[in-house]
């Protein structure tokens, strides 16, 4: 086990099958993998205009943190503890 935090990229659902549940259930299984392996805490970050930041907070992600780039919108770093 290394002391790297393992970081979610990125995740896409097109449209048509958005607000189904399908994001959170793609969350909640890469977490459980993450788990057993013996992670304690996973990160994700989202763009500061992007409504991903909402639906990672609703799913126990709790701002940690923000990186600034030129010319780009602030990056939102957010963090998780597994149970």
């Amino acid at each position: 086990m290394t002391n790297n935090t393992p970081f979610m990229n990125m995740i896409w659902i097109d449209e048509p099958y958005r607000n189904a549940g399908l994001g959170k259930q793609v969350v909640h299984l890469w977490e459980n993998n993450m788990r057993e392996q013996g992670y304690k805490l996973v990160m994700t970050s989202t763009q500061a205009d992007e409504e991903a930041q909402h639906f990672y907070r609703k799913l126990g992600y709790k701002d940690s943190g923000c990186l600034i780039l030129d010319d780009q919108p602030l990056e939102v770093l957010l963090t998780k503890r597994l149970g």
